[in-house]
């Protein structure tokens, strides 16, 4: 190799440009790539001041970032990206010319020494101690506000080394041997220079202080109360500082006086207790998301588990870090943290990363109390499916009263938002009515089974066989018919009776002409907004059910099924009584939540589109049926027939699909993504689901005989605890 050595007395010279390009590239010395190279390094000088060092390092890194076009370098291979290439003209630069690296070398100590780690090890890309909300706060004023330059800053500066998204890609496809060659050859120890000595303190001290965050959220009282019930002092959060400890103090004792040998095994030693240690904090965490079906979850408590997991993590990369290993293994755990620092730092200031992070537990715990109370509304058997018919009947009659006060309602001619109050604890009213009566509202089932469906997708989508899935569905289908068949099919007769019971007292019908012409023409699919109201609805059913599972999940969370049960009134009626009430307020809560919430939206909705001069209003398929029936009773059959009375019943059809289709759509993707549910097995579903509708299509109507029902691999029913990958 050739090199163009230093003068044998003073300051070395720092090589013109043609003896540089002569020197790396014979073939084409006078390369603009060449040019650049030298004069960044050129205006590295290390006795200059700390914003013109700091300068001049980030320059070199854009150069390296750079896709312009660069002279042909030795060990270079086939179809190596322009940013790799310059990487390794870098490299070829300062083997062959030593005083380029010196000047490369001492500017870059001079600016590790001076730095601060404000951190790069321990805080970039990890969940703080602030909580949820506060970090949430603390990423949007970073992203909106702008910060001062700190320029002894070791995050800021890497921050402006890897700036983009496009940086990173270039790091991840860098091979490690390179990373592991420019930072050898940064380093001279003969010539008293270690620019790496100040970024392993760094560190060493994140190593330090990651095992006491994780520790004190470990033993806190949210996070113990969840976990296995074992002493304090035999917890893994307990121990795991004290051996970090101990880890510390071999690496320092190695580097200071102990043989080689000894102080590898040593370290090696200590660094495997740590990982024991945090695979056992691991296992902890787990249990802790098992318990949550016992004992609720909460932002918090998420947030308290995200910030462990990504604290073990991170304290996992860096012990690598410390551990002996051979070049090779060194190269690659050195370009895996370099990755993992980068993606953290362009991570750190979105927001939808938080979200997704913290929420996506809490959603899949809602979702699967939603599932749990969908599983009611599926019926197997001809009995369950009769059983069906007539609950749904039951729910079509009392809809008629609720259709009826919805007007009388009206007539009153309350203020806007008090008439809104009054229809929502109509209709409220008259949802958590059917939850104690036993009857059962069409449009709340779809979200709900559509949340048990995807549980039941998540437990099967390991089988080749979906039959039992395609046949839940199947239920799920008919059952989901024959709601909507004894809503409609009840709430019309029950509604005619009512006109004809009111005419018989009043000698009028219970509408007058101009409302009943004006309910007509609201349910004609085109000249209204029907069809957009309907679509609303669906959203707002959808709405009800998440509200309703993360009642019940609130009320679990806060154990007042127990605190009830414990009740001090239980010395006055007796135990029995208040074990009584717990069991009745865990078996309706999350109903009264979900149809007080409907109730609602259903009625202050066109309230608040009068607000906001939207055009807001709902189209509930079973309240429209009955407000149709009623429309046609004032008019008589020709009034009717005149006024659109057929096209409206085509805008109760739309109003239906809609309904049912929006809200089951909605629940099932977001119960498909809360239980992480793969593309490839919603596909295959899909496929089964139309192959067995060919081949026997009535079991999607009507229960089957079971010679013709599908096979089931195994059960279906959703269970009512999930592990954390379940």
């Amino acid at each position: 190799m050739n090199q163009i050595s230093a003068e044998p007395q003073g300051e070395p010279t720092f090589p013109r440009a043609e003896e540089l390009g002569k020197t790396i590239a014979p073939r084409t010395p006078r390369h603009r790539a060449l040019k650049q190279l030298h004069e960044l390094i050129e205006a590295c000088q290390p006795g200059a001041e700390l914003p013109a060092r700091i300068s001049a390092l980030e320059r070199v890194g854009a150069w390296l970032r750079s896709k312009r076009a660069v002279p042909e370098v030795e060990g270079a291979l086939t179809g190596e990206s322009s940013q790799i290439l310059r990487l390794r003209l870098l490299i070829r630069t300062l083997e062959a010319i030593p005083e380029c690296r010196r000047r490369l070398s001492k500017t870059l100590e001079s600016v590790l020494v001076e730095s601060v780690d404000n951190g790069l090890f321990a805080r970039i890309g990890l969940p703080t101690d602030r909580g949820f909300f506060g970090e949430t706060i603390d990423r949007v004023s970073k992203r909106f506000l702008p910060e001062p330059r700190d320029e002894r800053d070791l995050l800021s500066l890497v921050a402006r080394l890897f700036p983009s998204p496009a940086d990173l890609r270039i790091l991840a496809g860098t091979p490690p041997e390179l990373i592991s060659s420019l930072a050898t050859l940064l380093e001279e120890p003969e010539q008293g220079i270690a620019p790496w000595t100040p970024v392993l303190d760094h560190l060493l001290d994140a190593v330090a202080l990651l095992p006491m965050r994780i520790s004190a959220v470990g033993l806190s009282d949210v996070i113990r109360a969840r976990s296995p019930k074992v002493g304090l002092e035999e917890s893994p959060f307990f121990k795991l500082p004290r051996a970090i400890d101990s880890l510390m103090a071999a690496v320092r004792e190695g580097t200071r006086s102990l043989p080689a040998g000894d102080a590898e095994r040593r370290v090696q030693g200590q660094a495997a207790t740590c990982r024991a240690l945090m695979d056992e904090c691991h296992a902890v965490t787990l249990a802790v998301v098992e318990n949550l079906d016992r004992y609720g979850v909460s932002v918090d408590v998420v947030y308290r588990l995200e910030l462990v997991g990504s604290n073990l993590k991170r304290l996992r990369l860096l012990i690598s870090q410390l551990e002996p290993r051979r070049a090779d293994e060194r190269a690659v755990r050195l370009k895996s943290l370099l990755i993992e620092l980068v993606h953290a730092r362009l991570q750190d200031r979105k927001l939808i990363e938080i979200i997704r992070g913290n929420l996506h537990l809490l959603a899949r715990k809602i979702i699967e109390r939603a599932g749990h109370t969908g599983e009611h509304y599926i019926t197997s058997t001809t009995g369950e499916y009769w059983g069906m018919l007539l609950s749904a009947g039951g729910g079509g009659v009392l809809t008629s009263g609720t259709t009826a006060l919805k007007y009388i309602t009206g007539w009153a001619h309350f203020a806007p938002f008090i008439e809104g109050v009054v229809s929502a604890a109509n209709y409220a009213g008259s949802f958590i009515l059917m939850q104690l009566l036993g009857f059962t509202l069409a449009t709340k089932q779809p979200s709900m089974t559509a949340a048990a469906l995807a549980g039941t997708l998540r437990d099967t989508a390991a089988h080749h066989d979906l039959s039992a899935l395609v046949a839940m569905i199947a239920r799920i289908t008919r059952s989901q018919l024959a709601a909507a068949i004894g809503n409609i099919g009840l709430v019309i007769p029950a509604a005619f009776f009512f006109d004809q019971a009111w005419r018989a007292q009043t000698g009028v019908p219970f509408l007058d002409p101009t409302t009943a012409e004006y309910v007509v023409h609201s349910l004609h699919p085109t000249q209204s907004g029907t069809i957009f109201y309907a679509a609303l609805t669906g959203v707002l059913l959808w709405m009800s059910s998440i509200v309703g599972g993360w009642v019940e999940n609130w009320a679990v969370y806060r154990r007042l099924p127990e605190a009830i049960a414990d009740h001090r009134l239980g010395r006055f009626i007796g135990r029995r009584t208040m074990a009584a009430v717990s069991r009745f307020y865990m078996k309706n809560i999350g109903g009264f939540g979900g149809n007080s919430s409907l109730g609602l939206f259903l009625g202050m909705t066109p309230v608040m589109g009068k607000f906001f001069g939207l055009p807001l209003d709902v189209r509930h398929v079973t309240l429209s049926t009955g407000a149709l029936t009623l429309s046609i009773c004032a008019l008589g059959r020709e009034g009717a027939q005149a006024a659109g009375v057929f096209a409206a019943g085509l805008g109760i059809i739309i109003i239906g699909c809609l309904n049912f289709g929006v809200s089951f759509v909605l629940a099932l993707a977001v119960a498909l993504r809360a239980r992480q549910v793969a593309r490839s097995d919603r596909l295959r579903l899909l496929f089964s689901i139309i192959a067995t509708f060919t081949r026997s299509p009535f079991q999607f109507f009507f229960p089957v005989g079971s010679a013709h029902a599908p096979r089931v691999h195994g059960p279906v029913s959703v269970p009512p605890s999930q592990g954390p990958h379940a």
